[in-house]
Parts: structure tokens; sequence; C-alpha cells
């Protein structure tokens, strides 16, 4: 029988704090074997990222410490400290082989040593009190140089603040004008509810609660007493923005997949543990402690572990195609992040309570500070985006620009790359002048959040502006796309990606000039419950089932999703859209939305409502089953 680090947490109830501990151990000791012979590093592999290999390697050092202090502070034991002593006393001697340089401007190294600081502050007889006083001069000059060199305009602007509460923990002076000026300029990313948007940029996704919130809550636990204005801002923050960002998870514990460095996985329960830790009862505690487990228990049930029991690249399996240039095989180390509340006594009320689920019943809720529409149904989470969309790392239209994401049913990255061939993405509408070169939303150039409706304004093409409206009927969102193009063109939709594989590849494209009659709505039923529906309330287009490109989905390595296909003349077209994802087999038939529900919609957007009289829902969907995909 095995006893990998797999089984280990598979079977781990994450019912005490004790739970918690071992876990945290489990996943560590496959670390120590990838120290280096000074210690300085920890090798995980050999891909790479933009950054130098002492920077990699600094990298897999320095993010399991996120967890490990905690522990520590909590009073749990570890066995190799000694090892991370010994490698802080190495990587800052500049006569060291593996000394790990000093930090430049937007610098690599200044993220981990946001980690190194935090650990300082809460370990400190394990990491510096041992050191000879010459290696703790060294120690403390090359972690101050954080100070006077320039940081990312985004939640980097946190990590100077970090090393500094390290330093102040052993007793080095720092600057406090710097750490100032980096805190002020956080104050200038906050929007409504509470949501940062992570640089100029305004971009929203998992940052505001692992990194913007986190680090906040953590200066507040810190700097309270000499800075308690601010401390009590960012208290005020997270308090506002658990209130949304509670409907980023599903009852069963998965979260939202949104945006770049998805491959942090449980990071994302970090920010209800730096709730905890900063003593902020934002929802009730039995919430807030429901909200931490389950995400790490949905988390540790995946297949996330490599056959030596580490973290590779990847979300739910491990995958270089979601990856971003800046992750390295230590990257996914920042989900030590979720184990802050270690640091926690068990009389602490967030051990203490008792788990709840969360106080949030089906139905729409509108996040302006998002600029986000969600939707709860029978435990999982639809979200209809208005932000801003990233544009210059890979994948990133995908991350920040579908027309809709799902905790149950993920995403797909490069969609547009594989439409040419046959395959497909999930949630997006794509636009072609040749029908072989596709381009689906990018960046917007307007947008607007109703209640309970978005708008958004982008240019696939020149010479094409596509208006997007979207909303929920029920449990069906309505997308509404207006289509203003100087040429004809192919256009290709879809819905929610299912874990199956349909053989259809090259299928897509012809259904962009079938003749004839053909189906206007379909539902991919797969075995294990998962279901996907589209359907053109228009009649327009042709709907077809399309095989996800291998790979490239985050969750299920073969998917397919419905799709429609079909051509539009040049002018203004409007092709108005209804899809729904769903589990469990006695969801797949549903009635369509009424004509009445889509010009109810319309109109409360404040669009011409006449334009829609030639509305012709479906009688209802054929309905496609399929095996579970045979990935495993």
């Amino acid at each position: 029988m095995t006893d990998t680090t797999a089984d280990r947490a598979r079977t781990n109830p994450l019912a005490t704090r004790s739970d918690v501990q071992r876990l945290l151990r489990d996943l560590s000791a496959p670390l120590e074997s990838g120290f280096s012979r000074g210690r300085a590093q920890i090798r995980l592999g050999l891909d790479s990222a933009h950054f130098n290999r002492k920077a990699q390697w600094f990298e897999g050092y320095a993010r399991p410490l996120w967890g490990l202090a905690p522990l520590h502070a909590g009073g749990g034991g570890f066995d190799f400290w000694d090892k991370f002593r010994e490698g802080l006393a190495n990587g800052t001697d500049p006569d060291h082989p593996e000394y790990w340089e000093a930090v430049t401007d937007t610098d690599q190294r200044a993220v981990e040593m946001a980690a190194l600081g935090f650990a300082l502050a809460l370990a400190p007889d394990r990491l510096w009190d041992p050191l000879p006083e010459a290696a703790k001069q060294r120690a403390a000059t090359w972690l101050g140089g954080i100070q006077s060199v320039q940081m990312a305009d985004n939640n980097w602007h946190f990590f100077p603040v970090m090393a500094g509460l390290g330093l102040e923990r052993v007793g080095v002076g720092i600057d406090t004008a710097s750490r100032d000026r980096h805190l002020a300029r956080i104050d200038d990313f906050i929007g409504a509810e509470g949501w940062y948007g992570d640089g100029d940029g305004g971009w929203i996704d998992h940052y505001n609660g692992f990194a913007l919130q986190f680090y906040g809550l953590i200066y507040a636990a810190h700097a309270g007493d000499r800075d308690p204005a601010r401390a009590q801002a960012y208290r005020d923050r997270a308090t506002a923005f658990a209130q949304g960002f509670r409907h980023w998870f599903g009852a069963d514990g998965a979260a939202l997949a949104i945006g770049r460095s998805l491959t942090y996985r449980f990071a994302m329960a970090g920010f209800w543990g730096a709730l905890a830790y900063a003593g902020v009862e934002a929802l009730p505690w039995g919430q807030i402690r429901g909200l931490w487990a389950r995400q790490l228990r949905w988390w540790m049930q995946q297949p996330i572990f490599d056959a030596a029991g580490r973290l590779p690249v990847g979300y739910r399996w491990p995958n270089y195609l979601m990856s971003e240039e800046y992750n390295s095989p230590g990257s996914p180390y920042w989900a030590f992040k979720a184990f802050l509340p270690l640091a926690l006594p068990d009389s602490h009320p967030f051990w203490t309570a008792r788990e709840e689920a969360l106080d949030a019943p089906d139905g729409t809720s509108t996040l302006r500070g998002a600029s986000t529409v969600v939707r709860r149904s029978r435990g999982d989470v639809v979200a209809l985006p208005a932000g801003p969309v990233r544009t210059e790392m890979r994948g990133s239209t995908d991350k920040y620009g579908k027309l809709a994401y799902s905790t149950r049913f993920g995403m797909a990255v490069e969609g547009d790359r594989w439409l040419p061939v046959g395959f497909c993405g999930d949630n997006i509408l794509a636009v072609s002048r040749d029908g072989r070169e596709f381009r689906s939303r990018g960046a917007l150039t307007a947008s607007r959040v109703g209640e309970g409706w978005i708008e958004t304004v982008w240019q696939p093409l020149a010479g094409v502006t596509v208006t997007t409206l979207q909303s929920f009927a029920g449990d069906w969102e309505v997308r509404l796309h207006r289509i203003a193009a100087d040429t004809p063109l192919a256009v290709i939709e879809t819905g929610h990606a299912v874990p199956a594989h349909s053989r259809t590849r090259g299928k897509l494209l012809q259904a962009l000039d079938a003749k004839g009659p053909g189906l206007v709505g379909l539902t991919i039923a797969v075995a294990d419950g998962h279901g996907s529906s589209l359907a053109d309330l228009g009649g327009l287009r042709r709907a077809v089932e399309a095989d996800v490109a291998p790979n490239t989905h985050l969750l299920f390595p073969q998917a397919s999703v419905p799709a429609l296909a079909g051509r539009i003349g040049a002018g203004e077209t409007l092709l108005v859209t209804a899809a729904r994802p769903s589990y469990g087999l006695d969801q797949l038939s549903m009635p369509l939305p009424s004509a009445e529900a889509v010009r109810a919609i319309a109109e409360a957007a404040g669009w011409d409502v006449t334009v829609l009289g030639w509305l012709a829902i479906p009688d209802g969907l054929e309905i496609r089953q399929r095996p579970v995909a045979d990935w495993g």
C-alpha cells in the first residue's frame, strides 16, 4: 500500500489545527532533498522563468517560509530550520558561491525578500538569533537593499514593507520614508467595496485576496500600535472586500480562476486566514473557517502533486501551457500563504469555531468593486467580468477577457490560437474575416456595470466593434452582441467546457459554411454530471459540438464545448445567446429564457428593445450524452 504525499494530503480531514500542521509538514518534506550544498537554494526542476537561475533557486528557498514561519510562531515543530538558517547566512554573503546577488530595480529577488522579511518577523529565534554577528550584519545589509530600488507598480509595493517588518523585528532600523511612499502608492490602487486594482491598469484577479489584502492585514497585525490609522484602514478594506470575495468560492471549496498566476493554487485561501491573523471578523468566524478549510480540502483532492510529492507549475494538474513567463519551479509554493492561521493558538476563535456553510443563498450579486456580476446556483458560481483585460502576458486575454468564468467548469487558455485548426476555447465570441484567423475579446474600449448586468465594448479587429451586454435570466446567462463590421465576418461563440472528448476536430470550421437548417441549440451532457448548454435565440448560427485543444483547459486535459458558428454580413448585426453550465443529470432540461426576459435585460441597460422583436426561442435543445474523457 502506498503512502505518498498525495495520499496523506487526500486523507487528511483538516478538521483541527494539528491536522493542518501535519499537512504543511507533509507538503514541505519533499522540498528537503532540493536543498543545495550551501542551503541557500532549493532546486526543484529544470524548467525556467525569465529571471536567472540564482533568483529561481532563491524563490524555491523563500516561498515555503510563508507557511513554515507561521507554523513555528504557533508552536509547531519543523525538522530542518538549521538548513534555512545556513542558507540565509550563505545567500547573503557576497563571497559565497550561492550568494543571492544584490537586488536591483523590478528584480524577482524583491518578491522573495518579502517572504524572508515575514519569516524573520515570525521566527527570529530560528533564522536570526543563532547567527554570528558578522552574518547578521551581512543579512541586514542585503535585505535592506530592497528599500532603495524600484518596485513594479502594483502589489509589489508591499514587498519592501514586508521586508521591513522582519528587519524591525530583529532590531535593524529601516527607511521609514521609503516604506511610507510604498504604502501611499498602495492606497492609490483602492477602488470600491474594498477591491484593489493590481496597479494602474486596475486589473481584478485573485491578487486582491492573497497579495494586496493579505499583506495589508499582516501589516495591520504587526504595526497596528505604531500606525493605528493605516492598520484600521486595512482592516476596514478587508471587511468590505470579504462581502464580495466570498462569492468567488463554490460550496465545494473550488474558487473562480480569473487572472494571472493561477499556479499559486490554494494561496486563494490566504485571505481568509489573514483575516484571522489580524483579528478581523469580517464574516462570522465559522463562515471564515469554512471558506478557508473547504478551499484547502478541494485542492487536496486534486491531482496537483508530481511523483516526488511536490507542487509543479500548473493548476488542477501539471500544465505549462497555462503558465506565465515568471513561473519557475519554486513559484507554486506561494500556496503556503494559506497556512498563515497556524501562527494563531488553538484558543483563537478561528480554530474553536465550528465550520459553517457560507450564508449566501442562490441568486445574482453585483460586485461593483470587481466590475463583475456573479450567479450562485446549487453551490456553484458563474462570474461575468467587465473589468480591464490584460494583454501583455501569455494567455492573459483568456485569463481576464472571457465572457464567463465558473468555479466548477474552470477555463481554457489559448482559445484563439487553436480555432484555425478546428479546436476551440470556452466562453469566447471570436470573429474572423477569412474564417482562419480569429480574434476574441481582449482589451476593452469601454464598460458599464449595472444592477445585475454588465456591458463591454471591444474591437477585436480593425473596422469591427462589438458591444456585449450580459446578464442572467434565472440560471441562464443571456448574451447580446451588437456587432458593427466593415466587412462580412465568420463568427464562433462557445459555452462552458465539460470533461468530454468528442472527436470533432475540423467540424467546427465546417459549420461556418454549412447550408440548410441545423441545430440552433445544443447541450453536452457528461456521465459524471457536467453539462453545458448553448443556444442561438435568433437562429442566425448553427450549433455544433467542438473539442477544446488538448492540455489547454485548467481542469480537464480533454474537454469539449457547445459552439455556435456562422457568418454575418457587413453593417450591424445583433446576436442573442443563452448559455448555462449545469451539474447533475436532473438539471439538463430547463426552459430557455423567454423573449420577455431577454427584452427586460436589454431595457434595464438602456438598449433599444424594438430590435429584439424577431427573437425565436427554440422549443428545446438537443442533448448529446458523452462518457467522461479518458484522462483519468
